[in-house]
């Protein structure tokens, strides 16, 4: 039986308005310092809004921010159109912008406004409208691809990125009259002039520019695959002069060699390329407008989109000032299942953990329409929210439109109220286990492929999903960081195989002081490109070398003060990873076919066979259901803690509305620490007192979960 939706109860609040009547602005939004209105922001465009609602952009404005918002995020020529590069477009185009931002701050105080821009592509409409895949007679003038051929990215066939909506495969995006081509930013041309483009953007008085899709297109369409860009001679040039190896160029290069030192160098240098472009952006419209906020959007996650496309989220935080994350998913109940929401929360804790100081924002879908709509917009939003993200959601594959008007107008009044809770900057993980994560292993081993046989990408989700499950909460920590492990006592360590030299000893000595590690799969037998060694870089601290190792046996060795916890067992005919036996039998994504039973079988057997070994205890304990995500925080400013806990209990395909649970929790305080009163957030609902018990360094709490809480300790 389908149950009815839970969560709003607040609704009392707004269900008599009817379409267009505006609720007041929140008085908290005009409080917002600029330097922080990215930590609080509420995301909205004028485009939101059924089309037709409004005679003119400032109405649209004007309803937007009565509905709560306090960004508005907006679009010009220079957002979509390269003639923008050049006069006169561009300055006609920078005088609408100024005014847009002129009338922001005047009638809306407090209200920051951004515009997008995506400069490494640029689609242009109407110039193929026979549909041949040509440039039609004419348009020439139009295209960019004809007016600026050494302006492309160059795939690895010796093929440049140009597109047309002919084509088959192509993304919603191109339509079928549009040209679509990418940019190199080796281009000098090129480059001057979008950074020149970028230095008068900042002078008309926005306050941010978010800017889309700083990728190096691997994939797009059924006929550009595996390119590899950019092969440009720019790009060729630029980096044979940085690094001193000379890549093999088309026609004689068709699929990499991976075992070729200059591979390596390559596929390392098209990061510091992406980068670098960034950093000349950031710092174009800052030398103009050094309070002007770059907001880079990005889709790539703890996944080969980041080897394919050059882009890493863990550089991004070095050359802007906020990452704006885009997840596809939910999208609608019909096509999403138990463990595709939890894939949803570990990708999100991904991003949150590794941006690091800085705001992180969320662009993400829930259709608009659906039966259950409003109940996939709630769990939707209390996910965002727990983890601590931004809300900006679409409702339909464009970033204009919204799931619910109404939703958003509750949702958004509602969380002007109660930001605190939730985007406090001293807000911080609250966990005694790391989960480490590698670029490397994910680089060199997977080797930009999702069907490659090592897998790292999924054993890293597939770990993550397992420790939700199981209530143990974790911080991800880069390879980077692996000076921060003293932080933790236990360090988790999935299928970490690609590992320098200084990184093996980092590990080796925060176990010998007292650190404790779980490590799986080929952990540390190779080089930090990929390499295969003789033996374990950290086989001392195993207690077992490779030629000894058996797979599938777990090797639990006392080293110093600390404890290692080993599974081998990553080879081809045996016994896979607990996490890659868990993540292929959830299959959390699009037309994945559930074994519910063989995830749950290799969850209890990591449980059993690792996790016990190690001897950590977890910093809550708790009777709830697997489907109750519990999530701790600590205040570094003030000390307090607080869960955010999740019910995805009983959510499957056709069914978003989790079942109500009560909540038994105990929760472990710092050492020393007490608690004087426990309060609780009903998500679109008050705060209420909560009962609780202190017996030593342990609170004990018990409370209601419908769809999210968050429970506070003072």
């Amino acid at each position: 039986m389908r149950r009815s939706i839970i969560c709003f109860g607040g609704l009392l609040l707004v269900i008599g308005l009817t379409w267009g009547q505006e609720l007041p602005h929140p008085a908290s939004s005009a409080a917002v310092d600029i330097s922080d209105w990215p930590t609080t922001a509420r995301i909205a465009t004028p485009w939101d809004y059924p089309p037709r609602r409004f005679d003119s952009w400032e109405e649209a404005v004007d309803q937007a921010v009565a509905d709560g918002a306090n960004v508005i995020l907006d679009w010009h020529y220079v957002s979509d159109y390269w003639q923008a590069l050049f006069e006169p477009l561009l300055s006609r185009d920078l005088e609408a912008m100024a005014y847009h931002a002129s009338y922001i701050h005047t009638h809306h105080p407090g209200v920051r406004y951004i515009i997008y821009v995506a400069p490494l592509e640029y689609v242009t409409p109407d110039v193929d409208v026979d549909q041949d895949g040509q440039v039609d007679p004419g348009k020439e003038g139009e295209s960019l691809a004809l007016q600026h051929p050494g302006w492309l990215q160059v795939g690895i066939d010796g093929r440049s990125a140009v597109f047309y909506g002919s084509h088959p495969g192509m993304p919603f995006w191109v339509c079928g009259t549009c040209e679509d081509v990418w940019l190199t930013p080796a281009s000098p041309e090129y480059r001057a002039l979008v950074l020149e483009q970028a230095r008068r953007i900042a002078a008309t008085g926005i306050d941010g520019v978010w800017l889309d899709v700083p990728f190096l297109r691997f994939n797009f369409g059924e006929d550009w695959q595996e390119q590899w860009p950019t092969f440009d001679p720019w790009a060729v040039a630029q980096f044979e002069a940085e690094t001193g190896y000379i890549v093999p160029q088309p026609p004689d290069l068709f699929w990499p060699d991976w075992d070729d030192p200059a591979w390596r160098a390559f596929v390392r240098w098209r990061y510091i390329l992406i980068s670098e472009f960034l950093a000349d952006y950031q710092a174009a419209l800052k030398a103009v407008n050094p309070g002007i906020k770059l907001i880079i959007e990005t889709s790539v996650g703890p996944d080969v989109s980041a080897t394919q496309q050059g882009s890493s989220t863990l550089d991004l935080p070095a050359v802007s000032d906020l990452t704006a994350h885009e997840h596809g998913g939910p999208w609608r109940s019909a096509d999403t299942h138990y463990y595709m929401w939890l894939r949803f929360l570990s990708d999100l804790l991904f991003w949150r953990h590794t941006d690091g100081a800085q705001p992180a924002w969320l662009l993400s879908y829930v259709k608009a329409g659906e039966p259950d709509t409003l109940e996939v917009a709630c769990l939707h939003a209390a996910t965002v929210l727990a983890v601590g993200m931004n809300y900006y959601t679409s409702g339909n594959e464009t970033m204009a439109g919204m799931p619910d008007v109404k939703f958003r107008r509750e949702f958004f009044a509602w969380l002007a109220g109660e930001e605190g809770a939730y985007y406090d900057p001293g807000w911080k993980p609250y966990a005694n286990v790391a989960l480490v994560y590698s670029q490397q292993t994910l680089d060199f081993l997977d080797k930009g492929s999702w069907q490659s046989e090592f897998a790292y990408h999924d054993a890293f989700s597939g770990m993550a999903m397992m420790l939700l499950e199981s209530h143990i909460p974790f911080q991800v920590v880069s390879e980077r960081e692996l000076h921060r492990l003293e932080d933790y006592e236990l360090a988790i360590l999935p299928m970490f195989a690609a590992m320098s030299p200084e990184q093996a000893q980092q590990i080796r000595d925060y176990v010998a002081q007292g650190g404790r590690i779980i490590a799986t799969g080929p952990a540390s037998l190779y080089t930090e490109e990929g390499i295969e060694l003789s033996d374990f870089q950290l086989a001392g601290l195993f207690g077992v070398s490779h030629a000894e190792v058996q797979p599938g046996e777990v090797y639990v060795n006392d080293y110093g003060a600390g404890r290692s916890v080993f599974l081998y067992s990553l080879e081809p005919g045996w016994v896979l990873t607990h996490e890659l036996d868990y993540f292929w039998s959830a299959e959390p994504w699009p037309g994945g076919v559930i074994e519910p039973g063989t995830a749950e079988a290799a969850r209890r057997a990591f449980l059993d066979e690792l996790w016990s070994q190690a001897g950590v205890e977890p910093l809550v304990a708790t009777t709830a259901p697997k489907g109750v995500i519990l999530l701790p925080f600590r205040n570094e400013n003030s000390d307090e803690l607080a869960v955010r806990a999740l019910n995805f209990h009983g959510v499957h395909f056709g069914d978003a509305v989790p079942i109500p649970t009560t909540v038994d929790l105990s929760l472990r305080l710092p050492p020393g620490g007490s608690v004087a009163s426990v309060e609780r957030l009903e998500f679109l609902g008050d705060w209420k007192p909560q009962g609780f018990s202190q017996d030593g360094d342990w609170v004990e709490l018990r409370f209601p979960l419908k769809v999210h809480v968050v429970v506070r300790l003072r």
